[in-house]
């Protein structure tokens, strides 16, 4: 469904601030298929499209949609067309995308004890865990498998009193709600700046518990100082990027700390499992969903 665009040449009317456009609909010949969309274009049309419909026809006509914006332009095109075969037109108002799709988001269940909903929905938390924020560019919305499996381990863990560390936090979901089952601090980080202004305004629409101490820290982990110690790591990131620095992670725990890692396939599993046996701590649960794989380890 080719869409074809090119800037009006005449001038918007005042007060017609782009909420109502017009349409024809054609039908043409290949043969004629360059020239009729040429003739719309400078009679005002803003956009062309052939619809789908088109392509099913072997005899060689194509049907065109073309648009208006301007009324007066979409008349002239109107009379220029008026021997065509089977045209067609109409008038409507033009969606507001933005409300459409903020009207179309929901509440996400992470957990049956965790909810993230965007900050404009309406919402009954009924005992429940709430999260609010926008997604924008970072990652961790709630809906993937990989964060679901993350939040379920850290329920299993008591976080009272604990300090954390979230390594690639993205929005900040996961180490917001470790601060509100009970860290006392939180230190989120990751090495994308995009996720630094979605974080501040994740942050303010989720107020923390008075005494609780959460930053935000945007750099890799050399940005950390180098006696920082933490009661719980938490990773949620492919094996890829975790791979390299996985050592530096787990000597980043205070004894008999927790290592929460999630965001892997299935099948990284074994490789895991191999590093387990070389390295001093041991798996205590793990979580597979869809195809991803998570587990909760603790220094032995």
């Amino acid at each position: 469904m080719p869409i074809f665009a090119r800037p009006a040449k005449t001038g918007r009317i005042k007060g017609n601030h782009l909420n109502t456009y017009w349409w024809i609909c054609l039908r043409t010949h290949t043969e004629y298929l360059e020239l009729d969309q040429d003739r719309l274009f400078e009679l005002g049309a803003t956009g062309i499209e052939e619809l789908e419909e088109s392509q099913n026809s072997d005899s060689g006509k194509i049907v065109l949609k073309a648009f208006f914006e301007i009324e007066q332009t979409f008349q002239s095109a109107l009379v220029e067309f008026a021997s065509t075969s089977e045209l067609s037109s109409g008038q409507e108002k033009i969606e507001d995308w933005d409300r459409s799709w903020r009207d179309r988001q929901t509440p996400v269940e992470v957990t049956p004890n965790l909810f993230v909903v965007p900050p404009w929905v309406p919402f009954e938390a009924n005992g429940k865990h709430v999260i609010r924020l926008e997604a924008k560019m970072a990652f961790g919305t709630g809906s993937h498998e990989t964060t679901r499996i993350a939040a379920l381990l850290l329920e299993k863990l008591s976080l009272k009193g604990c300090s954390v560390l979230d390594i690639g936090t993205g929005t900040g979901l996961l180490a917001l709600y470790a601060a509100q089952i009970g860290a006392e601090q939180v230190l989120a980080l990751d090495i994308d700046p995009v996720a630094g202004p979605c974080l501040i305004e994740n942050i303010a629409l989720n107020p923390l518990a008075a005494g609780s101490k959460f930053r935000t820290l945007i750099g890799e982990t050399s940005a950390l100082a180098p006696g920082a110690r933490f009661d719980l790591v938490l990773c949620n990131m492919i094996r890829s990027e975790l791979w390299p620095f996985r050592e530096e992670l787990r000597t980043r725990l205070n004894p008999r700390g927790h290592f929460i890692v999630s965001g892997q396939r299935v099948e990284d599993k074994a490789a895991f499992l191999a590093w387990k046996e070389l390295s001093p701590f041991q798996i205590l649960s793990e979580l597979e969903m869809e195809g991803w794989w998570g587990f909760c380890a603790s220094l032995v």
